[in-house]
């Protein structure tokens, strides 16, 4: 081989490699390709009195319920739906007085996730 046509085909393989460098980091980086997870969180972390959650979906499921207890009373129950990819925040009626920890548990068919305040 001459040299000119080593280096070009040092550079297409060095373009090619690139590219599907890329193209890989950018799909693992993506939250909804090839994965099936949700998340449970405060709204506002900070209010004590609050009781509204987020719920980050990039899972399957689009139908979930939660339930707010104090301790073992179930105070509501609702049932919502939360698109993939998106973050839906419910805002429950707060509870003025406190006694016992709150729980907030939200829940799909197949798993179960709790938060206390």
């Amino acid at each position: 081989m001459t040299q000119r046509s080593l280096l070009i085909s040092f550079l297409l393989l060095f373009i090619v490699s690139t590219i599907f460098l890329f193209w890989r980091s950018d799909r693992e980086l993506d939250p909804d390709q090839g994965k099936n997870w949700w998340t449970l969180s405060f709204a506002l972390p900070k209010q004590v009195e609050s009781l509204s959650f987020n719920l980050e979906n990039h899972s399957r499921e689009t139908t979930f319920s939660y339930e707010i207890s104090v301790g073992k009373e179930i105070i509501s129950k609702e049932t919502f739906i939360a698109k993939r990819g998106e973050i839906t925040t419910i805002s429950p009626p707060s509870i003025k007085e406190q006694s016992e920890r709150v729980k907030i548990t939200v829940s799909t068919e197949t798993e179960k996730k709790e938060i206390y305040r």
